[in-house]
């Protein structure tokens, strides 16, 4: 007698008991780590709440010590507002499952948010769960790969998107209430961001490098403010002639020191 393809294993149904079971207690993030690593392969993983414009709250993490500081810690402190993740909730995406590169800008591997992010974490590419549990509220599980693997393929996307009505439920049963609203008049660090300079440059310049910062290139500035490519040259050169930097890396540097001026 033929297996019906349709039916789950016997494997599978007890991997969904076990993270059904495990909804609030110590044992669920582990379960929904190995539900996960059944749809695809992956080396870490990370589950952060979002609510508004507050600093991220971290509610699970697989890392060591040194990369829980920067990967949390120093994340938190404002350059978050740079991450493609981050943005595509704070622009309406639809909650499923992306990758890094299906929602992040052209140009943005060569970023300086991701030459000091991803590389120092050593995470190789990334691949998110994006579910909005209230009208101003995100959560995302990120699942990241080393070098030792290949980036993330489509197949590997989809794999993991079928699972979503499953862990969405579950994280809600479990995670539901985690993000908190922020309090009346507290300034965000996306208010301070989108501050940043302001008051040294001109309103475009501050445009082009927001864009910058966003991991945005040259070409996709000029597509997305509609001006020519030159133009936009020609700004960053003077913004950065007023900011005192030469490069994308000093820009990063300073409006992270920024950022975490503001929080401290």
């Amino acid at each position: 007698m033929t297996e019906n393809p349709l039916t789950p294993s016997a494997d599978w149904i007890e991997a969904v008991a076990d993270l059904v079971r495990s909804v609030r207690t110590d044992r669920f993030p582990v379960a929904l780590r190995q539900t996960l690593d059944r749809a695809c392969r992956f080396d870490s993983m990370l589950v952060t709440a979002y609510d508004g414009y507050s600093a991220p709250k971290s509610l699970y993490h697989d890392l060591d010590e040194l990369q829980a500081t920067l990967s949390i810690e120093l994340y938190a402190s404002g350059p978050y507002l740079l991450d493609p993740f981050y943005l595509a909730c704070r622009n309406g995406m639809e909650p499923g499952t992306y990758r890094l590169l299906d929602i992040a800008p052209k140009g943005f591997l060569r970023s300086e948010y991701y030459r000091t992010f991803y590389r120092k974490v050593r995470i190789h590419d990334e691949m998110a769960i994006l579910l909005k549990p209230g009208e101003e509220s995100w959560i995302s599980v990120s699942l990241a790969r080393t070098r030792t693997r290949a980036r993330f393929e489509a197949t590997d996307r989809d794999s993991v998107d079928r699972l979503c009505p499953l862990i969405e439920a579950a994280i809600e049963g479990n995670w539901g209430q985690a993000a908190t609203s922020r309090k009346a008049g507290q300034i965000s660090a996306a208010d301070r961001l989108s501050g940043f300079a302001a008051d040294i440059l001109s309103p475009r310049e501050a445009d082009i490098v927001q864009l910058i910062l966003q991991g945005h290139s040259t070409r996709t500035i000029s597509t997305f403010l509609g001006i020519a490519e030159g133009t936009v040259k020609v700004h960053r050169h003077h913004a950065y002639a007023k900011l005192g930097i030469h490069s994308q890396s000093e820009l990063f540097s300073l409006a992270t020191g920024y950022l975490a001026d503001f929080r401290s």
